[in-house]
């Protein structure tokens, strides 16, 4: 396989696909992150209804898969059903033991959520790029005393009530973050530290190379490699989690069916003959652009990847 293309990665029939499914419930966000390309969405925005979610986890059940995240590239509490929404799919098992929680930007981490949020959402990520009005540069104007105050009074009604429920703060590594500074803010919080790579962007359309995710997460593969099927707000079924946001037109580059309409034939058969031509996202994407020289220069052998 080239450094160029994906093409050769799902020729084997009998490689099971999916393997897990991620569905984001809202294209909504109300932070405008340098980071990130929500605004430049292409494709209406909406969220997810509860009877729509519902219809989602039960085929995803009734076709022995599990559901992972419930978040990508947007603000989840935008979507003020999502506990629900995690309520039945944890209520009805299709909901993996490991999966991640969702990933806040706090703005909408309001006290009148959080039983809500602990009594259903297994953990939660408390997003921060740094402190005071530089965090409000990095995120477009979210306020830092809003955001900030409301990451405190749960971490504060957390230690209350569920003390053992995990609160993780991310510091993504982008232009502009200071790890140091966010760990000083929640210093004497009982909080775990993560962080990821920053994403760029090229003419706000694709994803550009960068080589830190691979050096971080060496046996990380992109999700199409990996077989996880994202299903959008829109009931669309996409096999990169970053299409539309980074694509380049409405419907998307990687877009192979409709969840609910689609056969799991269907949407398995446009899978197979979409991942082998690839995308200007799967060419520019830092999981795939850097990976095997990456990879060989600290020896680590794939031989999926060649």
């Amino acid at each position: 396989m080239s450094d160029d293309t994906i093409a050769d990665a799902w020729d084997d029939p009998a490689r099971e696909w999916p393997s897990i499914v991620y569905v984001e419930t809202t294209s909504f966000c109300n932070a405008r992150c340098v980071c990130c390309l929500n605004h430049l969405r292409k494709a209406p925005r909406r969220t997810m209804t509860l009877a729509e979610f519902k219809a989602v986890a039960d085929k995803v059940r009734e076709n022995g898969k599990k559901i992972g995240a419930m978040f990508c590239s947007a603000e989840p509490l935008m979507d003020l059903g999502i506990e629900e929404k995690y309520r039945y799919a944890r209520a009805t098992g299709t909901m993996t033991a490991g999966h991640v929680g969702l990933n806040t930007n706090c703005s909408m981490l309001t006290e009148d959520r959080f039983d809500s949020i602990l009594a259903n959402i297994p953990n939660i990520i408390l997003s921060f790029f740094n402190v005071g009005a530089e965090h409000e540069r990095l995120t477009g104007g979210l306020s830092w005393d809003k955001c900030y105050g409301n990451a405190k009074r749960f971490i504060e009604h957390r230690d209350k009530v569920k003390p053992n429920y995990p609160v993780f703060v991310s510091v993504n590594k982008i232009a502009g973050h200071d790890l140091d500074a966010v760990k000083h803010a929640f210093a004497g919080y009982c909080v775990n530290y993560v962080q990821d790579a920053e994403l760029r962007y090229d003419e706000g359309r694709c994803v550009e190379g960068v080589l830190d995710r691979m050096r971080m997460f060496h046996d990380w593969r992109c999700d199409g490699f990996k077989g996880a099927l994202q299903v959008k707000p829109d009931l669309s079924c996409r096999f990169c989690a970053y299409d539309i946001v980074g694509g380049t037109t409405e419907e998307g580059e990687t877009r192979i069916g409709h969840f609910l309409d689609d056969s799991w034939e269907t949407l398995e058969r446009n899978f197979r003959e979409r991942w082998r031509a690839g995308s200007t996202l799967c060419r520019r994407c830092d999981y795939w652009g850097g990976c095997k020289r990456v990879m060989r220069e600290e020896g680590i052998c794939d031989p999926a990847i060649g």
